[in-house]
Order: C-alpha cells, then structure tokens, then sequence
C-alpha cells in the first residue's frame, strides 16, 4: 500500500469512527431527552410556568414613565422606600383577603402587565 492510498484509508477509518461514535451521543440525549420528558408528565411539570407581577416605580427606575404616570411626574417623586411601603401596604391587603392580587395589580401596577391582573404570560 502507498503512503498515499495509506493517509486516505486512515482517513475513512477516523470518519466511520467519529460518525459512529456522533451517532452514539445522538442516542444518548434521545434518551435522555425521552427520560426527562417522561418524569416531568409523570410529576405534572409540564415545563410551563407563568408569573404575574406588581411593578411600583421610584426615583431610581430606570424608565421614569408608565401607562398611569406617562409623563413620570409621581415616578420621579416616589422614594425607593415609599415604593416599598406602599407595596407591603398591598401585599397585606392580598394576604388578609381584602382584594385580589389582580384587582391589586390593575389598580396600582406601573407595568402595562397591569391591563392583564399583572399577568406575564
């Protein structure tokens, strides 16, 4: 066998060995994919989550303007602290039954999130 043809059929071994051993590490995620799919339907974890918030800006923000305050003026007066206050003031009412979380969060929200009861999606 020439040097030549010798190169090429160690290259055709190499290729036919790094396919297979690709292929075997397809294989292996299939079946892992497979397993984690199957133990979350099992467990009732579709892998969907949803959150909703309740956004009271200040000062500091970022983005000095909302859908209630388009122009910022309450914004930029609002303390970080007057933020939070106000926002245990409407965690109590949520917790003692008062109103709703949504109610709360279209009433008071900054987020446009607020349109929706502060649901994100």
């Amino acid at each position: 066998m020439t040097g030549a043809a010798k190169i090429e059929s160690d290259r055709k071994r190499k290729k036919a060995s790094t396919s297979a051993a690709e292929k075997e590490k397809e294989n292996r995620n299939k079946t892992k994919k497979s397993k984690m799919s199957s133990s979350s339907s099992k467990t009732g974890g579709g892998g969907e989550v949803r959150a909703s918030h309740i956004l009271i800006k200040h000062e500091g923000s970022r983005r000095k303007a909302s859908w209630k305050d388009p122009e910022g003026r309450i914004i930029k007066s609002t303390t970080r602290e007057n933020a939070v206050s106000q926002l245990k003031a409407l965690r109590d009412d949520i917790v003692s039954g008062k109103a709703t979380f949504e109610d709360i969060a279209s009433r008071f929200s900054d987020c446009s999130s607020a349109k929706r009861g502060g649901d994100l999606g």
